[in-house]
């Protein structure tokens, strides 16, 4: 069993390093398109479309640029409790970039004043709706003078308040999460009695054939493991390359094009060299755990001496009580 253990371990880590270069490097190819998105719709002078990829920008791969530029164009879209709510966002996220701190205490002159400021704290972690509407952040910005329908959802359960205030003011709102439903009794039905026990006696493989197992998924977890360090060996390249394609000025330039295709390329390249170590990595846990079950279950491990088990039925009820767990045990021997 420890062997088996091991090729566990082994394969968890495997798939975890295999993995996570390729999705940050994703994401931010996402990213950079969403923002390149933001800034065709902004010369176009389609402000709230181009809020919004600088905003998705933002979410895949936080930066002061992008989160910037959304605010801008929420500026240019008259949406303004939106451009605070960022601004505010901006501040406390980027206070010691100057050009970043400057430019939200500019917005925020301009726009608290004639805003409400709303604050939530929850106990627990909570997703917030405002009005119907997802709302990403714990301090926002509302339209002063209005009620506000405020849902702070929880794993246990959901929790409804109403705020509502005059412009320039702030309203603090916590929410606490409601407690858990009370468990239901867990029942165990009672075994069917068992007339003999041989151990592994009779089962129709012999220890031959779980060795063979061990070997072949020994040999897929090398391959895999040869696969991953091959894959990761070109996350440098791309890195340098989307770099450089995201520092290229002007942006639609023939050398920016190429400096794009390049890190697209190694994009690609990358992600079939994922493909590749993932299938390698599922055969592998795929011969691990048929392994597993040919030596637990189907090897004959025993010895010729036969063994006699008592017969046996058995039948498990707990309950929950204040302050514990009431736990009953039955059966005939």
């Amino acid at each position: 069993m420890r062997r088996f253990t091991v090729l566990y371990i082994l394969l968890a880590a495997a798939s975890q390093s295999g993995t996570a270069w390729a999705q940050d490097a994703r994401q931010r190819a996402t990213a950079a398109d969403a923002y390149d998105r933001g800034t065709a719709a902004y010369v176009d002078g389609s402000y709230a479309e181009a809020a919004e990829w600088f905003e998705t920008a933002n979410r895949m791969a936080p930066t002061a640029p992008a989160l910037m530029q959304a605010i801008r164009a929420h500026e240019h879209a008259d949406n303004h409790t939106q451009a605070a709510t960022l601004a505010l966002e901006l501040q406390n996220t980027y206070p010691t970039e100057p050009q970043a701190s400057d430019y939200a205490r500019s917005v925020l002159a301009n726009n608290s004043p004639k805003l409400l400021l709303i604050q939530v704290s929850c106990d627990e972690d909570c997703k917030l709706d405002v009005d119907g509407k997802l709302q990403q952040y714990l301090a926002f910005y509302e339209t002063p003078g209005r009620v506000h329908v405020l849902t702070a959802t929880f794993e246990t359960g959901s929790k409804t308040t109403k705020v509502q205030g005059d412009a320039g003011q702030t309203r603090e709102v916590r929410f606490e999460a409601p407690p858990p439903p009370p468990a239901p009794p867990i029942e165990f039905s009672p075994s069917e009695p068992q007339t003999s026990d041989k151990g592994t006696a009779g089962r129709p493989f012999s220890p031959l054939v779980t060795w063979i197992g061990v070997g072949v998924t020994g040999a897929l977890l090398a391959g895999t493991i040869v696969s991953i360090v091959d894959m990761n060996a070109g996350v440098s390249e791309y890195e340098k390359a989307a770099e450089d394609a995201n520092k290229c000025t002007p942006a639609g330039s023939p050398d920016c094009m190429n400096l794009t295709n390049k890190a697209n390329q190694l994009l690609e390249d990358g992600q079939s060299r994922e493909l590749r170590t993932n299938i390698l990595i599922g055969a592998t846990a795929f011969a691990a755990v048929g392994t597993g079950v040919i030596a637990l279950f189907l090897t004959d491990w025993s010895s010729p001496k036969e063994t006699a088990a008592r017969k046996s039925a058995l039948g498990l009820r707990v309950e929950p009580r204040p302050g514990g767990l009431t736990t009953t045990l039955e059966g005939r021997f």
